[in-house]
Order: C-alpha cells, then sequence, then structure tokens
C-alpha cells in the first residue's frame, strides 16, 4: 500500500518559506553533504554520493510534504532502507549514520531559522516547521533502523557465501566498491595486496575452507581451486594446502592489488601449464616470481606459434641435427653478443666450430640480423622457444611439414 502525508496544515507563512526554498534544494542539499563529509569518520570516505543523494531526496520529499503535494514514501524510504543496509553490510557502526542525520537535520533547521529570521516568521509558524521535521526525521531513522538490521542479518547469515561471492567478484574484476563490500559481507578484512594461489588438484579433489585459516578465501575452479590470503599468510596457508592435499602442485603468484587478482590467476594457471610443458621444473610448490620471464614468455602461446613460422622458418627447415647445433649457437650470441671465441668457451667447443656454425647463420637470415627490432624478437621468440623443443615438443616442425607439405 502507498503510504502518502497529506498537509500538515502549515501556516501561510511557512508554506510561502517552504516554496521559496525548492529553487535551493540541491546547492542547499550539496553544502550539507560537504560540511557531513568534514565531520563524519575516516570510515564513511566514499559514501558522499550516497549521503548527498538521502539529504537531497529527503529535503524534496519534505517539502512536497510540507506543501501538501501527494508525496509517496516508498523512493525515499527504500533509499534510507538501503543506507543502513549498506553501512551495517561494510561492518560499520551505526552510529555514523545517526550522528549524520543529526547533523543533518541541525545544518537544515539552521537554515529555516535564518530564514525565518529574515522573512519575520512567527514563533507559531517555526514551530509547526520543528514539530513537523521532528516526526519526519523519526520515520526516517526507522527506515535506516529496518535497513540497518536487515545488513546485519545478511552479513550473518551469508558469511560462506558471501565469500565465495567475493572470490567471484575478484576474479571477475568487478568494481573496488563491490569487492569492498562482498569483502565486508564475509567478513574478511581486505589488504592492500593479496597471494593468488592455483592448486592442481585430481578431479575429483577438492580443498575444503574448513581445512584452511580464516585469512584464506578457496573455491574450485576447474581445473583447479583458487586460494587466496594475505601475503604474511603465504607460508601458513601453502602449509595447509600441501596437508590437506599432499598430490596437488601449488602455483603461488606474487602479490598483487586485489584489483589484479585475474592477472595474477592467470599467470599461476600458466606457471602449472609450463610445468606440465616440462618449461619448468616440476616441484610441488612453484613460486611464480622465480618463473616470471618465463610466464611472460609464454602469457600469448598462438602468437608465439606464429612468430615462430615467421621468423624461424630458416631453422625449422633445417635437419634436426642441424637446427640444434645452429639454434644452441644463435641464442648464445643473442644473449651475449659475444666473439667466436667468447661463445666457444660458452658452448664448450672450438671457435672455428662457432665461427663455422655463424657463417651457416648468415646464411640463413642474411642482412635481418642487422636489424635491431628483428634481433630482439628473435631473441624472445628462441627464449620462449627453446625450452619446449628440449621438452620434446615437435609442434612447430610438424606444423612447417604441414604448411610446405
Amino acid at each position: 500500500m502507498t503510504q502518502t502525508h497529506q498537509s500538515p496544515g502549515l501556516p501561510g507563512s511557512a508554506v510561502w518559506m517552504l516554496k521559496s526554498l525548492e529553487s535551493e534544494v540541491r546547492p542547499i542539499a550539496r553544502k550539507i553533504t560537504r560540511h557531513l563529509r568534514e565531520g563524519l569518520p575516516a570510515e564513511t570516505e566514499g559514501f558522499e554520493e550516497l549521503i548527498f543523494t538521502a539529504v537531497h531526496g529527503a529535503m524534496s520529499h519534505f517539502i512536497d510534504l510540507g506543501l501538501g503535494r501527494s508525496a509517496p514514501y516508498i523512493a525515499i524510504d527504500d533509499h534510507f532502507r538501503k543506507v543502513g543496509f549498506k553501512v551495517a553490510a561494510l561492518g560499520q557502526d551505526r552510529a555514523i549514520v545517526d550522528q549524520g542525520i543529526d547533523m543533518a537535520t541541525t545544518e537544515l533547521w539552521d537554515e529555516l531559522r535564518r530564514r525565518a529570521v529574515e522573512n519575520e516568521l512567527s514563533a507559531a509558524a517555526l514551530n509547526a516547521l520543528n514539530e513537523m521535521m521532528t516526526s519526519y526525521v523519526e520515520h526516517l531513522t526507522t527506515q535506516v533502523s529496518m535497513g540497518f538490521e536487515a545488513g546485519t542479518e545478511a552479513r550473518d547469515q551469508n558469511n560462506d557465501v558471501a565469500r565465495a561471492r567475493l572470490i567471484d567478484r575478484m576474479l571477475s574484476g568487478s568494481s573496488h566498491d563491490e569487492i569492498e563490500t562482498q569483502a565486508a559481507l564475509g567478513e574478511w578484512p581486505l589488504p592492500e595486496k593479496v597471494t593468488v594461489m592455483a592448486v592442481e588438484l585430481l578431479d575429483a579433489d577438492q580443498i575444503s575452507a574448513d581445512a584452511l585459516s580464516s585469512v584464506a578465501l578457496t573455491r574450485r575452479r576447474r581445473p583447479t581451486q583458487v586460494v587466496i590470503c594475505p601475503p604474511s599468510a603465504t607460508a601458513t596457508v601453502t602449509k595447509e594446502v600441501r596437508a590437506a592435499a599432499p598430490k596437488a602442485r601449488v602455483s603461488i603468484c606474487w602479490p598483487v592489488p586485489p584489483a589484479d587478482v585475474p592477472a595474477a590467476w592467470r599467470w599461476a594457471n600458466r606457471a602449472l601449464a609450463l610445468v606440465n610443458a616440462r618449461v619448468i621444473p616440476a616441484k610441488p610448490v612453484i613460486d611464480c616470481l622465480a618463473y616470471r620471464t618465463e610466464i611472460w614468455l609464454h602469457a600469448e602461446p598462438v602468437m608465439r606459434r606464429q612468430l615462430a613460422q615467421e621468423l624461424l622458418e630458416p631453422l625449422l627447415a633445417e635437419s634436426e641435427n642441424s637446427r640444434e647445433i645452429l639454434t644452441e649457437t644463435l641464442l648464445v650470441w643473442l644473449e651475449t653478443r659475444e666473439s667466436a671465441p667468447a661463445i666457444a668457451a660458452v658452448l664448450g667447443v672450438h671457435p672455428q666450430t662457432v665461427r663455422y656454425r655463424w657463417k651457416r647463420i648468415n646464411e640463413l637470415f642474411g642482412e635481418s640480423l642487422r636489424d635491431p627490432e628483428f634481433v630482439t624478437q628473435l631473441l624472445l621468440l628462441l627464449k620462449a622457444s627453446v625450452p619446449l623443443w628440449m621438452a620434446g615438443d615437435q609442434s612447430d616442425f610438424d606444423r612447417y611439414q604441414q604448411q610446405t607439405g
């Protein structure tokens, strides 16, 4: 049922003053909001637009009621319940809202009294406005209470659901406000940086949240399970993961801000893929920081494959033995730019052998080796490709054979 408030029978002078306020609601609301923001605790940072919407809406509604217009409470009630709900959901104290309402009421009443004095409003008219405002503020406070109670109940009952949503929001790159809200609902203090782990489990396995410290968030996201925790708890949570799933492999990304969780999740899973491709040594715990270059070089596997076919075509056409020794020599030169004797010392061969190989490399690549951009691309491409070849991945050569017939 729609609730409306008919004219309270205000004296004509009070009605006239309310009409004079109509065109100034927005600037007055902005002024009140600014004063409120300065006087409220630091925890309310980011609430400014919420405060302004509440003050502006309440002032407009209050004037409509005072002028006897049909003014449904639905939108205003809903907004103030939402304010109470959000404050509770974020784990803030109810006193913040009460303090804000008191400050806003005082600010508006001071404005009304100033105008009353300037326009010689009677004491009876001012008292009528005061009674109406007191009743109106009591009504709004009741709506805030209802929202706050609902927010508190939701936070208490949906802790696990909120944590699951928090993981989903973080992995999908949601806004900071949304992540912050879900973190508060899940009673999970949001740190400045987080550690993201990808846990490789057997198909039927899953690590229960109860097996990990309360500071850890976890959820099965096939083919791996995600674990997120504060950097300070990384060592402890890693031990708990290993204890819960002794056969699992854990890939741990370096700490990142919550906004970068999607990238960290991708990097941690990329490291596991590189372990399976035998590019990264197979260990129970993979420290992604130690293999950041490999993760970066293999970030775009499709692009690596395409570049291999374009830039390495001369090498791919060589016999297996020739390709191996020429690639080995070329990579050392690209990394060091040293002379034949120095390269020979690294490879453990005679300098003349290096010169012979270098002659063949020049025949294959020619003037391209004098192009700085080509040389840079060639270095990165070989650093990404050679470990795959050494691990037995023959797909580059098979693809070349298919394309050339």
